[in-house]
């Protein structure tokens, strides 16, 4: 199973350690990660270097969005522009925030749910939450 994963940023510095430390350690890891970032101002793009350094896999790409004032419109064009960087020998692309916390197992699962129907054509998950040391599923809705 190949997947690529892109992660636009912009100012992350207080997350994406947790986020690749969190991809780097899944059972069936990824072949490339891209890391977007969108003309932070924090230590965001030291810190995925820091990672790049240590594993070939992930790589930084510098982006300075256009000033286009529609919503999600600079995630959009992150993306986009990570999407640019990658070939086409993968099984599935995954677009993740900055922000997030993958259990090791996650693209395992994911990969199954591709693997047992070729007419899925998308997977996700549930979102859970550290609220007063306690790992709780986030209400969407709220």
């Amino acid at each position: 199973m190949k997947y690529y994963i892109v992660i636009p940023t912009y100012n992350e510095e207080n997350f994406i350690s947790l986020t690749l430390q969190s991809l780097v350690q899944q059972t069936i890891l990824p072949k490339k990660i891209v890391v977007v970032n969108d003309n932070s101002t924090d230590s965001t793009p030291d810190i995925v270097s820091t990672f790049a350094q240590k594993f070939p896999f992930i790589s930084l790409v510098n982006k300075n969005s256009e000033n286009i004032h529609l919503p999600g419109s600079k995630v959009v064009q992150a993306f986009q522009k990570g999407l640019e960087t990658l070939d086409e020998n993968y099984d599935f692309i995954v677009k993740a925030d900055a922000d997030l916390i993958f259990p090791n197992h996650y693209f395992e699962t994911i990969g199954k749910h591709f693997e047992s129907d070729s007419t899925i054509g998308m997977v996700g998950g549930f979102c859970y939450i550290n609220k007063n040391d306690a790992w709780v599923l986030e209400n969407l809705t709220d």
